[in-house]
């Protein structure tokens, strides 16, 4: 896990990283704390890319990619930012994604090993009863039920209108032809072949589905690109999740929600990502968490509330008993939120971002560094896995100054090391 985040204003923008990463293995997780997770997309431009969630793209992992990337992009430039993603995005294409065949239908068996548990336990869950039949009863109990509930999935996931770009053309029928190499192996040791029964074909239903959509795209990386096309006097900042390759088509989108650019009449933004419950509670004044439960409460309150009252009303005032059961508390708990989110960003939220919209460049660097710094400790000092920690990065892009370390870790010690920073703009 990790923190990373992105405060920008028209001077600059300020982006800082932990440098957790953790590895799950057979006997358990570990925690290193040396990863680097922030890099200059130019040598030569005020352009940079975060990284978050997984740290290898297929096998590669990704500082390799970047890496490439930029040495291949040597003194090129683009009029905006997003024109850095476009390309960036091709370059992955052009490079055949890094992987090969038989690296993708591995990645394919693993999504389907992934989602039948996933589903298998889902079902588990809500037929309880299983668990107490023999043998045979079970084996039949379990296919009477287990289409039907695959039916209910399918049908909700199939109402999903936010597919990724690459596979918005893709036919079930290519899907299934290139499927069945890596699914059919693993779908016969639970007893699932094609013709058998319908089974076979609702998981493949679902899981084409699931991997066309947007809103699944598990073990993903998260690349924030930051920073200036030449055209933009202004900083902004794009993220892009990037999952996996299937069929040679590329499972990624941008996250428009978590998209911004500083303009005139918005000269002050902060986007955390990853964990970010620390810096939410910090940006918003409450813990989110917290806030979700006040919500909750107060909804439950005002029904007992109602039951209350209801309670003392005789038999004889049935008329006013039916008029109290049809109040709207639903409305009216939805009026209390918005209330309280107005005033949160009234009183909080705003007079914070205009401070940040006037933020030298070192007091941005600063509190970059900090509200990572306050995630890692928070992590530190509870029970909580410490998934966020070592050193911070931090570094200021802008349009004049280009990508500036303010704190960079090294793996080889710098005053060894002259050649290194020698041959950087060769």
């Amino acid at each position: 896990m990790t923190a990373v985040l992105g405060i920008l204003n028209k001077q600059a923008i300020a982006i800082a990283a932990d440098s957790a990463v953790t590895i799950d293995g057979y006997n358990g997780r570990k925690i290193f704390n040396k990863a680097n997770k922030i890099f200059s997309l130019s040598k030569y431009h005020p352009v940079g890319v975060m990284i978050y969630n997984s740290a290898n793209f297929m096998s590669t992992p990704w500082e390799i990619i970047i890496k490439v990337y930029r040495k291949q992009l040597k003194e090129q430039a683009f009029k905006e930012l997003s024109e850095y993603v476009s390309d960036f995005i091709s370059f992955l294409k052009a490079n055949n994604y890094f992987t090969t065949n038989e690296v993708q239908l591995y990645h394919l068996a693993l999504t389907s090993y992934n989602l039948l548990k996933e589903l298998i336990d889902l079902f588990e869950n809500q037929n309880a009863d299983l668990k107490s039949m023999e043998q045979e009863e079970l084996k039949n109990s379990f296919h009477e039920r287990f289409d039907p509930f695959l039916e209910k999935i399918f049908e909700r996931v199939s109402k999903s209108d936010t597919i990724c770009e690459d596979f918005d053309e893709w036919k079930y029928e290519s899907f299934i032809e290139y499927a069945r190499p890596a699914t059919d192996g693993m779908l016969e040791k639970h007893g699932i072949s094609e013709g058998s029964n319908n089974t076979y074909k609702l998981f493949h239903q679902i899981l084409f589905d699931v991997i066309r959509s947007k809103n699944d795209l598990s073990g993903y990386t998260g690349l924030i690109f930051v920073g200036y096309g030449d055209a933009e006097i202004y900083p902004g900042l794009i993220p892009v999740h990037i999952a996996d390759v299937i069929d040679n088509k590329l499972r990624y989108y941008i996250d428009e929600g978590m998209s911004g650019k500083v303009s005139d009449t918005n000269s002050g933004l902060i986007r955390p990502f990853a964990q970010t419950d620390v810096i939410d509670t910090i940006l918003s004044g409450v813990d989110p968490t917290l806030n979700n439960i006040y919500m909750d409460n107060f909804g439950l309150l005002l029904k007992k509330y109602n039951d209350a009252v209801l309670s003392n009303i005789g038999d004889e005032h049935n008329i006013l008993k039916a008029q109290i059961r049809q109040l709207d508390t639903e409305s009216i708990t939805k009026e209390y939120i918005r209330l309280n989110n107005e005033i949160r960003n009234e009183r909080y939220i705003a007079p914070l971002m205009n401070a940040v919209s006037s933020l030298s460049k070192e007091d941005h660097a600063e509190m970059a560094e900090s509200l990572i710094y306050l995630t890692y400790l928070k992590r530190r000092i509870t029970f909580a896995e410490e998934s966020v920690g070592g050193p911070v990065d931090v570094a200021l892009i802008s349009k004049g100054d280009g990508f500036i370390w303010i704190k960079r870790k090294h793996y080889f010690q710098p005053e060894l090391n002259s050649h290194f920073f020698t041959n950087y703009l060769k």
